[in-house]
């Protein structure tokens, strides 16, 4: 690590936690987004959102550019900073609902970190700008994981074929852009994507949207938002297994008492046809 990024990694790590109105990214993040970083040997960078993190990625990448807000403090700060390499940032000031989608960008991105407005959906507006600039072996960084709207994007990417999952650092997530094709950002597809096959809740119904699925599908990621309030995917296969199997049954006795000629047999018919619609 060279000399100037030690010595401003060493400075923001030591700055208070509320160093700037919008709260500074833990010690720990900031020593884990240099080393990715570095280890990368990133060039083009950006992000949603200003604080120390700008001052790193000023002193690691050629060229940085920062979506971020006047209100507040922030952006003033950061600006002052001695070891911020002004020639080598743009700040793109505006909401980023705005201005991501606006902005052009030159080169492929190698670096992305996403830390600017948390409601929803905003967050995944930055995504959407964001993930089809980014290179194949490039870093998506996201920040405040712990929020609902935040970790429900979370969730997606660790089940998504574009993203290798590297790591957490306390509420933030490191991902790498795998060698997977770019996800078409003029389409649907939906039925590809890997998140929505495993938590379908009519299995029977994707095979019907995505023949083989199940044999590509990788083991799950681990623990989900909400994974406590709804049935695991495993179960609900053979749940949706059994209910064919059922169906399949009934179908055979129906066809069976339809070809009858005895009003005894004949008089369970509605009953069952009922059943059997019920049961679809």
């Amino acid at each position: 690590m060279q000399d100037t990024l030690r010595e401003a990694l060493d400075w923001a790590c030591s700055r208070a936690g509320w160093w700037h109105d919008s709260g500074n990214l833990h010690p720990e993040v900031l020593r884990s987004l240099a080393d990715h970083a570095t280890r990368l040997g990133v060039r083009v960078t950006a992000e949603t959102g200003c604080g120390l993190s700008t001052v790193l990625l000023s002193t690691i990448a050629e060229w940085h550019t920062c979506f971020t807000v006047a209100a507040g403090n922030s952006l003033e700060r950061v600006q002052d900073v001695a070891y911020l390499r002004h020639d080598h940032v743009n700040f793109v000031v505006g909401p980023s609902q705005l201005t991501l989608a606006r902005h052009s960008f030159d080169r492929p991105l190698d670096f992305v970190l996403i830390d600017g407005p948390h409601g929803f959906p905003y967050p995944q507006m930055e995504y959407f700008h964001f993930y089809q600039r980014i290179r194949k072996g490039g870093l998506l960084v996201i920040d405040d994981i712990h929020i609902p709207t935040i970790r429900q994007m979370y969730d997606f990417l660790r089940d998504e074929k574009m993203w290798t999952h590297i790591e957490d650092v306390m509420t933030t997530a490191f991902f790498q852009r795998s060698e997977e094709p770019m996800f078409n950002p003029h389409g649907d597809g939906w039925e590809t994507q890997q998140f929505n096959q495993r938590h379908f809740q009519d299995s029977a119904s994707m095979d019907i949207y995505c023949s083989g699925w199940r044999e590509r599908m990788p083991p799950p990621p681990g623990p989900i938002l909400g994974a406590n309030s709804v049935e695991a995917p495993s179960a609900l296969i053979a749940l949706n297994d059994a209910r064919r199997e059922e169906i399949a049954r009934l179908k055979l006795e129906n066809a069976s008492l339809r070809s009858s000629t005895s009003w005894r047999l004949t008089a369970p018919l509605r009953a069952l046809s009922s059943a059997v619609r019920r049961r679809r």
